[in-house]
C-alpha cells in the first residue's frame, strides 16, 4: 500500500509597496512563491507547480505576480 498526496508549500520572499488594483490602496505585498509538490510516505518529492503571488494587505485580496517583481 502507497500512501501518496499532494499540497501547496509556501515561502514568502519579500514585501513590495503597491497600489492594490481592486481596492486601490498603496500598502504592503508580500511576495509569495507557492510550489505544488507530490509527497510520498509524507516527504515532499517532485515539485508539479511553482506560481508566485502578491496579496493586498488592506483587502487581502490575492493575484498572481507580474514577472518584473520576482527578479
Amino acid at each position: 500500500m502507497l500512501i501518496f498526496g499532494w499540497g501547496w508549500r509556501v515561502k514568502h520572499l519579500r514585501t513590495l509597496t503597491l497600489r492594490c488594483p481592486y481596492c486601490g490602496n498603496t500598502v504592503a505585498h508580500p511576495l509569495y512563491k507557492k510550489v505544488l509538490k507530490l509527497s510520498l510516505f509524507f516527504v515532499p518529492l517532485i515539485p508539479l507547480r511553482v506560481k508566485h503571488t502578491v496579496q493586498c494587505t488592506a483587502c487581502a485580496t490575492e493575484r498572481d505576480a507580474e514577472p518584473a517583481l520576482i527578479s
